[in-house]
């Protein structure tokens, strides 16, 4: 067949000054809030911080104990809070995320009764050293949110000592982001009091979590001792302290092997389990890590799996795999070799960023959810769902965590990037030529594209109630992708590599993004960024007229994507014209290219990997 490449488009359309003059990034609508953070300089309209940004810090010692049989932890922590804010802060509001679990809570979805229980029981409070009576009226609760009225403000740039002791319970059957699997397995996550963000454009994080929206978190170091009886083992977001406290030598040895080591060293196997000569004796352990600059600390716990682990070598640092899963497991074996690969991939092919951390351990518990140095996979029903959904969570190592995203507001910054950066290296390590994930995305937001349920991305994430999945994930993704194909690879991940220097360890907004990508490049991109962003509408496109040498293209939805147009004459030849979907800059809503092929019987949009709402009227027969 004979490939003829994109070619110069003629345009058919009248353009108004004021189509154009709204299609800067400069004229897209901004909230108050980010407005006044503007004018006071922490934020900019470049897509870098302000010369007084500023963000507060929260570092975390926590001494917590797993009783299994009850699904119970026992904690405390002290929490040393530093208001780097120029404001006076007269109350402090913690989240505790598992009183979404307490019943009459409002939540996302319906949970058995099983999962239900009281809430995060709080025993006891100090801040400075200063107790505060729990019944007071200091201390109110709202959902999943605690306020405590402050009888001591808390100054700009003071530091202070908040210590909490408080007990809860993990969820029994129904998987929110952590769980119980098995009655001795364990994924925790969303497990302690957190003080919320205060940040410089909102002030107080006062949103309750109801289950879709997940993190916007403090940046802080943490310490954290994890106490569970003898045969657990204990994996999370930390690096591991005491190693000779808690294992026996053998077992140390191969753990060591495996952070030096390219290939996959099996550091407890099932013959060790049933040996039952892992652990050093006593009839409680207390395993201890650290971790620095980290948004937030899950951890998991199990009596039965096994345990492996690999390394690889990066420009800077190497990177500790770890995988902790069930023997019986159907494709776990293989999860520690794809998360060495998805590592490599986004470190030193797409978008080539280095992978934020010295160590992740990915856990065979349920679903698919990240946690910063952690992921809680189920088990996949075929070897791609597990490329896939193995890359997408450690993808999220970069959206949210390293760069501090808001998914309260913004899910789509990470969950949209996240759902389609891993499309490359699907492509490149499936055994399967027809997997194509994404087409999945495509193919839901061809079917919700035009209704009440697809709507603009700006709209925050909390507001979208049923119509979050489609939004977070589906018409982000798409963007995200319309993007790339605009961009080429070079310039997109160098844009994702200048977000990520900017504002590593940060709070962006979409904003922050958006100028970014103008500056990367090198033009304003408010054409693409307000009808994908900001819009009610869609993609679609439609063949109209033809007329001896031309074809008429037409933009019925209005969002700006690629046009691919396959022509095949009669000979059998198929002919290929495009244009990138900047031929719809500046409102334009229809366009003509110039063919010069002879006894045409049949013109065809290729929508295959470009979202089309309509898709039925993208072929024409002559």
């Amino acid at each position: 067949m004979k490939f003829i490449p994109y070619i110069t488009i003629l345009l058919a359309s009248l353009i108004s000054a004021n189509t154009l003059f709204s299609q800067k990034t400069d004229d897209l609508f901004m909230t108050k809030s980010i407005k006044k953070a503007v004018e006071n300089k922490t934020r900019t309209l470049k897509g870098i911080p302000g010369i007084n940004y500023w963000q507060n810090s929260t570092d975390y010692f926590i001494k917590v104990e797993l009783i299994p049989d009850t699904r119970t932890l026992i904690g405390s922590e002290e929490i040393t809070y530093v208001n780097n804010s120029p404001d006076t802060l007269k109350e402090l509001w913690i989240n505790l995320i598992q009183d979404l679990l307490k019943k009459g809570v409002a939540r996302d979805w319906d949970l058995g009764k099983i999962d239900l229980h009281d809430g995060v029981n709080i025993k006891a409070i100090s801040i400075d050293g200063k107790s505060i009576d729990i019944n007071s009226k200091a201390i109110s609760h709202t959902s999943t949110i605690m306020k405590i009225a402050l009888k001591k403000y808390f100054s700009p740039k003071s530091s202070h000592k908040v210590k909490i002791e408080w007990t809860s319970v993990i969820t029994g059957t129904r998987n929110v982001r952590n769980g119980t699997y098995n009655k001795t397995n364990f994924m925790v996550g969303y497990w302690f009091p957190k003080i919320a963000v205060y940040d410089d454009i909102y002030g107080w994080d006062k949103i309750p979590h109801k289950g879709n929206c997940e993190f916007y978190n403090e940046f802080g170091d943490f310490e954290v001792e994890i106490t569970v009886p003898k045969d657990y083992i204990v994996w999370s977001s930390g690096i591991l302290q005491n190693k000779e406290e808690v294992l026996n030598k053998k077992y140390i040895k191969r753990m060591e092997e495996a952070k030096q080591s390219d290939e996959i060293i099996h550091i407890v196997t099932q013959k060790d389990r049933d040996n039952g000569d892992i652990m050093v004796n006593g009839d409680k352990l207390t395993w201890k890590f650290k971790v620095k600059d980290m948004p937030d600390f899950a951890f998991s716990a199990s009596k039965t799996y096994i345990w492996d682990g690999t390394s690889i070598q990066l420009k800077t640092k190497r990177v500790t795999v770890y995988t902790a899963y069930k023997s019986k497991s159907p494709d776990f074996s293989e999860v520690t070799e794809i998360s060495r690969n998805t590592i490599d991939y986004y470190s030193n092919i797409s978008p080539k960023i280095e992978f934020p951390y010295s160590q992740i351990t990915i856990f065979n518990g349920g679903g698919g959810m990240e946690y910063p140095g952690m992921v809680n996979d189920g088990d996949m029903i075929n070897r791609n769902n597990t490329l896939y959904v193995t890359s997408h969570e450690i993808g999220h190592s970069y959206f949210p965590f390293n760069t501090g995203l808001n998914e309260e507001l913004y899910a789509w910054m990470d969950e949209g990037m996240i759902s389609y950066l891993p499309s490359g290296f699907i492509a490149k390590y499936t055994n399967d030529s027809n997997y194509f994930p994404f087409k999945r995305f495509i193919e839901a937001y061809n079917n919700r594209a035009g209704t009440a349920f697809e709507i603009p991305l700006m709209i925050p994430s909390t507001n979208t109630g049923f119509a979050y999945r489609w939004q977070a994930y589906n018409r982000s993704s798409l963007a995200f992708s319309t993007l790339h194909d605009y961009l080429g690879e070079e310039l997109f991940s160098k844009g994702l590599q200048k977000f990520t220097k900017r504002w590593k360890s940060k709070h962006p907004t979409p904003f922050d993004f958006f100028y970014t990508f103008n500056d990367v490049a090198g033009e304003d991109l408010g054409w693409f960024w307000k009808p994908w962003f900001y819009d009610l509408g869609y993609a679609d496109l439609t063949i109209g007229e033809i007329q001896n040498n031309r074809v008429e293209i037409i933009n019925n939805g209005g969002f700006p994507v690629a046009v691919k147009l396959v022509i095949t004459t009669k000979d059998g030849e198929v002919h290929k014209y495009g244009a990138k979907a900047n031929i719809w800059k500046g409102g334009v809503k229809r366009m003509w290219i110039n063919i010069s092929e002879k006894d045409i019987i049949s013109f065809k949009l290729d929508t295959e990997l470009i979202p089309d709402a309509f898709p039925e009227d993208n072929y024409l027969k002559k």
